[in-house]
């Protein structure tokens, strides 16, 4: 049912909830994913592609992917850019620490080789492939996971640098409700700026977004029941879309691509939601406008 509301103070209660260390979290009924990449999953052959069927999927699983969102001859410029502004920001301070303590408005380096960075977007080509994934498919599916009450909540590029290691298994936010499943209220958009089919993506536990709200309880419950289901790295081809919930389990597989691996990130929620835990307020570039990422 439609998540309660609630007034603009309400916020993300947890940026991003490690979890690695839970027992059993790698426990399913069938055999588990190899380690740090599991293998892909082709969504190719099933028949998922109105946005109705993508969000029935995406709230029975915690995931969907929306293809053909953006112009895959457009991804190397995008790349390009994303860089460009990554060198720009490690140039401003060289010895950027880990951790959003560490980190700015602009970027933050959320493990070592692993950032997320709002700085740049506002440049082309960047700037139109937002404005496209903004009148994508992607985007008509989120609306309609979030039952026609969507606003932009951030945009940003996660960028893991050549053999940066997996990360551990986490959420980038947390249940509005301790007591009951309430519907999707903010999810993310990916749109890799490279080709993953061959080098990893973003690993997915299907259906772990129902699990998340007392994790430990809820593990050891499916467990019992053999409801757990094994991980899966969902075939992201060039131009395709991840959507997926704030709350489901997920990770950033080893980057074997051979170079870089940006994804643009567009993050959509209900009005009232505010994510005030990702960013910290300190700026890299003071002389700067403060970033908007909502723009």
């Amino acid at each position: 049912r439609p998540a309660r509301p609630v007034d603009d103070s309400c916020t993300a209660m947890a940026a991003t909830v490690a979890v690695a260390d839970l027992p059993g979290l790698t426990d399913t009924n069938e055999q588990p994913s190899s380690i740090p990449v599991a293998t892909p999953i082709n969504l190719s052959s099933l028949d998922i592609g109105s946005d109705a069927e993508l969000a029935a999927q995406f709230e029975a699983d915690g995931y969907c992917v929306a293809p053909g969102v953006a112009d895959a001859s457009q991804l190397e410029a995008c790349r390009a850019a994303a860089l460009e502004a990554l060198d720009e920001c490690k140039a401003r301070d060289p010895g950027m620490g880990v951790g959003q303590r560490s980190g700015y408005r602009e970027i933050v380096q959320r493990m070592p080789g692993r950032y997320e960075m709002r700085y740049g977007l506002d440049r082309e080509p960047l700037l139109t492939l937002r404005r496209r994934v903004e009148k994508s498919s992607a985007f008509e599916t989120a609306r309609r996971i979030l039952r026609d009450e969507i606003r932009i909540l951030g945009c940003s590029v996660v960028i893991a640098e050549q053999d940066c290691a997996a990360q551990a298994w986490h959420v980038d936010g947390a249940h509005l409700s301790p007591s009951e499943h309430l519907s999707p209220h903010v999810l993310n958009i990916f749109v890799p700026l490279v080709d993953v089919t061959r080098g990893g993506g973003t690993e997915i536990k299907p259906g772990s977004h129902f699990l998340t709200r007392n994790l430990a309880k809820q593990m050891l419950l499916a467990r019992i029941k053999k409801t757990l289901r094994p991980p899966v790295v969902p075939l992201v081809t060039p131009g395709d879309a991840l959507l997926f919930d704030y709350r489901v389990l997920h990770r950033g597989t080893l980057n074997n691509t051979g170079g870089a691996r940006p994804v643009f990130v567009l993050t959509v929620a209900k009005p009232w939601f505010r994510d005030l835990v990702n960013f910290p307020k300190r700026a890299l570039f003071p002389e700067v406008d403060a970033v908007d990422a909502t723009r």
